[in-house]
C-alpha cells in the first residue's frame, strides 16, 4: 500500500478504533451504543422537520428546512460510520463524513446568520393578536358599511321610483343629482345634460315679482321651512311645462343641499280651467238665481210669490198663480210627503223643513227645499205661513257624491291589506288610537276593542306584551322628535308567529309644528322576508356545493381576458388565489404548446349554442412553476343585449396522473402488439416445418402403424394440434396487425355490409338454409367496410355453428338512434351462453366448450371486439342458456 495515495486514504487495513479501548467490553459499548443513540436523535430530527414541512405547506421550500436536515442527518451517518471504524479501519470514510458534515454545517450557520434580521423581524404572540385585534375591527367596520351601502342603495332605488321629479343642487345652485322621473318629463335620455347647470337655467318662476335666488338664500336660511312655489320649466324642446315647485334644504355629511322636488301641474291647470269655468257659471248662476220667497194666507188662501220663485218652478208666465200652481209642481210621489210636513208644522207649531221633487223652470224634476213658519191667532189656528223656497238639486248632488265617496273610503279603509291607524299624541309619551282598520289590528294580533280608543299605556300585557309595546312607543316617540315621517322593518306577534311589517309613520303638525296626530301604515313583508332568507340560505349552501364540487371551476371575462371568481377547488389544483389572478391573464397561465389549440377551442366557445359544452384538454402551470393537465369544459353563460358572450364558464380536472398512465399504457401496448407480431411471425416457420415432418412421417410409417391404433390416434393428434397451431398463430398475428391497421371509413348502410357478410359465407348460409333479416337496411353508418365485414362474418358465423342440429338458424339485425349513439342489435336462436361467460367471450382464444363440439380458434368475438373498438364503439352480450344470443352494437353517430 501506497502512503498518502488515495488507496491509502479509502483503504480499510488500518487498525481498528477497539484497539484503542483495548478490546474492553465497557469502554467498547459505552462508546457503541453512545454512538447509536445519538444517530438515531439525529436520524429523527429530519423526520420531525419533514412531518412539520408537510403540515405547513404554505411555508414553501424553505432552504432553512433543508440545510438543518442535511446536516442532522450526516451527524447521524458521522456517528454510524465512528461504529464501523470500532472494528474496521476505514478512516478515510470516517473522513469523508466529517468534511460533509463540516461543509453543510458551515453553510448552514452562514446562512442562519444572514436569516437573524428576518427572525428578529417576526411579530410576538402580543403584536399578532393586536393585529388581530385590528383586523376584526376593520372587518366590523367594513360590514357596517355594507349595510350602510345596502341602505343608501335601497333609498336611491326608492327614490328613483317615486313618480315625482327631484333634484338636488348645491350652494351655488347647480344641479349635482337628479332622478329618471325629472329627465322623464323633461324629455332627456342623460343626466349629463342637467349636471352642474344653474337652476335658473331651466325654471321660470310665475310670479315676476319673484327672484329665485332670493328665495333659494331665504331657504338655506330656515332649514325647516318648506318653500312651496308655481313655476314652468323648460323641457328638452323648449316647451313650458307647468310645475309646483317645493324646496327643502338640508345638510348632509358637512355640505350643504337644497332639495328641489317638482310636481306636474299640466293635467291640474287643465282641471283648473275647467273648474274656473264652472265655477264661472255657478256664480252666475247664483248671482241670477235668488231663494223663490212666498207667503200664504191660510184664511183667504190668497198666495204671493216672488217672481224668483215662480221662474224656478217654470211659471212666471203665470200673473194670479194660486196654492195649486205650487201645489202641481211637485212630483206627485213626494205630495203627500209635503202635506204631511205641513200638516205636522200646524200641530206642532215647529219650523217647517221639506225635501221634495219638483218641476223647475226646465219643466224637469228637481230637488227643492221648502222652509217656513206660520203666524197662530189665539185659538191656534194658523193664519199666515211665510218661507222660502230654495233650489237645492246641486246639494243634493253634492251629497250624494260625497256619500259615494265616504263609502269608497271606508271600503278602502276596511278593506286594504295594508294596515293603517290614527293617533292622537298626549301628554306624558303617550298616544291613543282614534281609529284602525282590520288590517292593522290584525298586524298587531288584536282586536278593534282591544285598542280603540285606548292609550298605549292602557293596553295591558294580555293583549301585547311589553317588550311589544315599548318598541312601539319608541317608534311613536322618534317619529314625534324628529317631526318627518318615519320609515322602518319591525316583527310583531300575530297567532304565535312572528311577522315582518314595513312601517311607516306620518306626523301631522299643528299650526304651532307639534305633533299632534300620527297616521301609521304597515306592510306585510313576511313573505318577502322569507324569501330573502330562504334566497340568502339557497345562496350560501350553493357556495358551499361549488366550493365541495370534485372539479375546479372558474368564470372567465372575456372582455377583460381574466378570471373573475373561481371555486375553492381551483385554488387546491393550481395553487392560485382570486387575488393571484387579479394581474395574470389566461395565456400566461397555458402551456405554449396548447395557446393555438385553446385559441381555436375559445372561436368555437364563442359562436356555440345556448348551454352547449364543449370540452377540450390543454395544460394550465401550477403557482409553484409545474404543469397540470386539465380535462376542461367551457360553456357560455351570459351574454350582452345583442347577444355577444361576455362570461365563460370553465370547469377542468385533474387528469395529470391519468395522461401518464395512459402513456405507459400505450407504451405498453405498442410493445405487446410488437412482440405478438413479432412471436407469431417466428412461430410459424418451425410450426410448417413441423406439420411438414409430420405428414412426411405419416406418410412413411403408415405400413408401420396400420395395425396399431393407438398409434394412428396419437399421431392423428399430432396432426390436428399442428394444424390447430397453425390457426391460432394465424388468428394471433391477424389481431395483433388490427391494432395498427388505419381505418379507411366510408358511409354505407346497415343492409350493405349484411349483404356484403352474406355474400361471402353464402355456402355455409345455404348449407344451413339460415334466414337472415335486417329490419332497417337503410341506417347509415361511417365505418370500414372490409372490417364491419368481418365483424358480421364472425357473428353469422357463430350463429350458424352455435346452433342445435335440428334448428333451422334465424338472425334478426336492426338498430335504433339514442342519445347520440347508433345502437345495433344482432340476435339469433342458438345455444345461448350463461350470464358469468358474457365478458369473457371477448378474450383471445377463450372457448366455452373443449374444442371438440366445436371448431374455431377463440379469436373471432376478440377480433370483433377490436374492430368495433377502433370505431370508437363497444359491445355486449346479452344471452339465456337455449334462448339465443343478442350482440348489442353502439357506435357514435356521425351526423350529431
Amino acid at each position: 500500500m501506497e502512503l498518502n495515495s488515495i488507496h491509502s486514504f479509502f483503504h480499510q487495513a488500518y487498525m481498528p478504533h477497539g484497539h484503542c479501548y483495548l478490546w474492553q467490553p465497557h469502554l467498547l459499548w459505552t462508546n457503541v451504543i453512545s454512538d447509536l443513540l445519538i444517530a438515531t436523535a439525529y436520524f429523527s430530527i429530519p423526520i420531525a422537520i419533514i412531518i412539520f414541512y408537510k403540515k405547513r405547506p404554505e411555508i414553501g421550500k424553505h432552504w432553512l428546512f433543508i440545510l438543518f436536515a442535511s446536516f442532522i442527518t450526516l451527524c447521524g451517518v458521522t456517528h454510524l460510520i465512528g461504529i464501523y471504524t470500532v472494528w474496521h479501519g476505514a478512516y478515510g470514510l470516517h473522513g469523508v463524513s466529517k468534511a460533509l458534515t463540516a461543509t453543510v454545517s458551515i453553510i448552514t450557520a452562514i446562512y442562519l446568520f444572514r436569516l437573524i434580521p428576518n427572525a428578529v423581524a417576526i411579530p410576538t404572540p402580543t403584536q399578532f393578536f393586536g393585529v388581530k385585534e385590528k383586523l376584526s375591527k376593520l372587518t366590523s367596520e367594513q360590514q357596517q358599511l355594507k349595510s350602510l351601502l345596502a341602505e343608501h342603495k335601497t333609498t336611491e332605488f326608492m327614490l328613483n321610483s317615486l313618480p315625482v321629479c327631484t333634484l338636488l343642487i348645491d350652494n351655488s345652485s347647480n344641479i349635482v343629482k337628479c332622478n329618471p322621473q325629472l329627465l322623464k318629463e323633461l324629455g332627456y335620455n342623460s343626466h349629463k345634460a342637467l349636471i352642474d347647470t344653474k337652476l335658473s337655467e331651466h325654471v321660470q318662476l310665475d310670479d315676476p315679482f319673484e327672484d329665485l335666488s332670493i328665495i333659494l338664500s331665504e331657504c338655506k336660511k330656515n332649514h325647516s321651512k318648506v318653500v312651496e312655489l308655481l313655476c314652468q320649466i323648460i323641457s328638452k324642446n323648449g316647451v313650458a311645462i307647468p310645475m309646483e315647485m317645493k324646496l327643502v334644504h338640508a345638510s348632509f355629511e358637512s355640505q350643504e343641499f337644497t332639495i328641489v322636488i317638482f310636481n306636474n301641474l299640466s293635467s291640474y291647470k287643465r282641471l283648473k280651467q275647467q273648474l274656473d269655468a264652472s265655477h264661472q257659471r255657478i256664480e252666475r248662476a247664483i248671482s241670477a238665481t235668488e231663494d223663490g220667497v212666498w207667503e200664504w194666507d191660510i184664511q183667504n188662501d190668497n198666495v204671493i210669490y216672488s217672481p224668483t220663485l215662480m221662474k224656478m218652478i217654470g211659471k212666471e208666465h203665470l200673473k194670479n198663480p194660486s196654492y195649486l200652481d205650487w201645489y202641481e209642481h211637485i212630483h206627485p210621489d213626494y205630495r203627500a210627503k209635503v202635506e204631511d210636513a205641513i200638516k205636522t208644522h200646524f200641530e206642532t207649531k215647529t219650523r217647517l223643513q221639506v225635501e221634495y221633487l219638483g218641476r223647475n223652470h226646465e219643466d224637469k224634476y228637481a230637488w227643492f227645499l221648502a222652509v217656513g213658519n206660520s203666524q197662530f191667532d189665539e185659538h191656534g189656528n194658523a193664519c199666515v205661513m211665510s218661507g222660502a223656497l230654495r233650489y237645492i238639486q246641486e246639494n243634493k248632488q253634492l251629497e250624494s257624491q260625497v256619500a259615494e265617496k265616504t263609502n269608497i273610503l271606508n271600503c278602502l279603509f276596511d278593506g286594504a291589506n295594508q294596515a293603517i291607524w290614527l293617533l292622537k299624541v298626549e301628554q306624558y309619551q303617550d298616544f291613543k288610537f282614534l281609529q284602525s282598520n282590520h288590517a292593522a289590528c290584525e298586524s298587531m294580533g288584536v282586536s278593534p276593542q282591544d285598542i280603540m280608543n285606548k292609550r298605549l299605556s292602557e293596553i295591558g300585557s294580555s293583549v301585547l306584551s311589553n317588550d311589544v309595546i315599548n318598541r312601539i312607543r319608541n317608534n311613536y316617540l322618534l317619529c314625534c322628535e324628529r317631526k318627518l315621517p318615519l320609515e322602518y322593518i319591525e316583527t310583531l306577534p300575530s297567532k304565535n308567529e312572528e311577522k315582518w311589517y314595513q312601517t311607516t309613520l306620518y306626523p301631522i303638525l299643528d299650526p304651532k309644528n307639534n305633533v299632534v296626530k300620527i297616521v301609521g301604515t304597515a306592510i306585510d313583508i313576511t313573505a318577502r322576508k322569507l324569501a330573502e332568507q330562504e334566497l340568502e340560505h339557497n345562496r350560501t349552501f350553493l357556495e358551499q356545493i361549488i366550493n365541495s364540487a370534485v372539479c375546479g371551476l372558474y368564470l372567465y371575462d372575456i372582455k377583460e381576458r381574466r378570471n373573475i371568481q373561481i371555486n375553492q377547488r381551483y385554488t387546491d389544483l393550481l395553487g392560485y388565489t382570486i387575488g393571484d389572478l387579479k394581474n395574470i391573464t389566461l395565456n400566461e397561465l397555458v402551456h405554449p404548446e396548447d395557446e393555438q389549440q385553446l385559441i381555436v377551442h375559445f372561436d368555437e366557445v364563442l359562436i356555440s349554442k345556448e348551454q352547449q359544452l364543449i370540452p377540450i384538454k390543454y395544460r394550465l402551470k401550477h403557482k409553484n412553476g409545474h404543469w397540470i393537465s386539465c380535462s376542461a369544459v367551457h360553456t357560455i353563460i351570459t351574454r350582452s343585449k345583442n347577444g355577444t358572450p361576455t362570461v365563460l364558464l370553465g370547469t377542468f380536472v385533474d387528469i395529470t396522473e391519468q395522461d401518464q398512465l395512459l402513456q405507459k399504457l400505450k407504451s405498453s401496448n405498442e410493445n405487446l402488439e410488437h412482440f405478438a407480431f413479432l412471436a407469431s411471425h417466428d412461430l410459424q416457420e418451425p410450426l410448417r416445418k413441423i406439420i411438414a415432418f409430420t405428414d412426411s412421417l405419416s406418410v412413411r410409417l403408415k405400413n408401420y402403424i396400420g395395425n396399431d391404433e393407438n398409434a394412428q390416434f396419437e399421431m392423428s393428434r399430432l396432426i390436428e394440434a399442428s394444424d390447430k397451431m397453425r390457426v391460432m398463430i394465424q388468428a394471433l398475428l391477424k389481431l395483433s396487425r388490427l391494432q395498427s391497421q388505419k381505418l379507411i371509413p366510408i358511409e354505407t348502410t346497415l343492409g350493405n355490409l349484411i349483404d356484403d357478410t352474406c355474400e361471402q359465407i353464402s355456402c355455409a348460409i345455404e348449407e344451413t338454409k339460415a334466414q337472415i333479416t335486417v329490419d332497417t337496411p337503410d341506417q347509415l353508418l361511417e365505418v370500414d367496410n372490409s372490417l364491419f365485414v368481418q365483424v358480421f362474418q364472425n357473428l353469422i358465423a357463430n350463429s350458424l355453428k352455435f346452433i342445435e342440429s335440428d334448428i333451422t338458424p334465424r338472425i334478426k339485425v336492426f338498430s335504433e338512434l339514442r342519445d347520440n349513439q347508433i345502437i345495433i342489435y344482432y340476435q339469433d336462436n342458438g345455444i345461448g351462453i350463461q350470464e358469468p361467460y358474457w365478458q369473457s367471450i371477448f378474450e383471445p382464444f377463450k372457448r366455452l366448450d373443449n374444442g371438440v363440439t366445436y371448431s374455431g380458434s377463440g379469436i373471432g368475438l376478440a377480433m370483433c371486439k377490436e374492430i368495433i373498438k377502433l370505431h370508437n364503439g363497444s359491445i355486449a352480450c346479452r344471452s339465456h342458456k337455449s334462448n339465443g344470443t343478442t350482440f348489442i352494437i353502439n357506435l357514435p353517430s356521425t351526423r350529431g
